[in-house]
This record gives structure tokens, sequence and C-alpha cells, in this order.
């Protein structure tokens, strides 16, 4: 079965702090890993905004492994995220 597309963050969507735990504890617990690579991303992003790359990586890599285990089209994208800051190597997906 394929798997739906997810939709990337856009620059102006922003989910503030409280929130994004709650709703990261909320799709855990649904096993929804399809809201997780959504989520972590914008965790990720929100981070390295703030300018926390350490953190961001933290969670990018999260999104990362979700997207591999749900075959989501993002895991591409997230892979070249982490390459770009050093903290992973190219994978050919």
């Amino acid at each position: 079965m394929a798997m739906p597309a997810l939709a990337p963050p856009t620059s102006t969507e922003e989910v503030d702090g409280k929130e994004l735990d709650r709703q990261l504890l909320a799709a855990h617990d649904r096993d929804d890993k399809l809201a997780l690579v959504r989520l972590y991303r914008i965790a990720g992003m929100q981070a390295e905004a703030g300018g926390d790359v350490d953190a961001a990586c933290f969670y990018l890599t999260h999104a990362f492994v979700f997207a591999l285990e749900i075959g989501a089209p993002e895991a591409v994208d997230l892979n070249l995220m982490l390459v770009a800051r050093g903290r992973a190597h190219r994978v050919v997906l």
C-alpha cells in the first residue's frame, strides 16, 4: 500500500512548544508515524531557527527514522537535511 505524501512544513508553520510536545505525545500514543514525521520535522526546524542545531538534528533524526519506517518520500529530504548539517551520510533511497 502506498503511503500518502506528507506536506512539508512551511516556513510559517509553527507550533507552540508545549502544544508541540502534547501533539508529539498524542501521536506516539496513537502510533501515528505520519504525524510523527511531520511533528518531529517541525520541532527540528523550530529548534534550528532558535539556534540549537544539536536539538534540531535530534528531532530531524527522529523524523527521518519514522519516515524510513513507513516508506514516506520525505525520508529523502530529511536525509539531505541531516547530511547538510554533518549528521549523516547520504543514503540512496
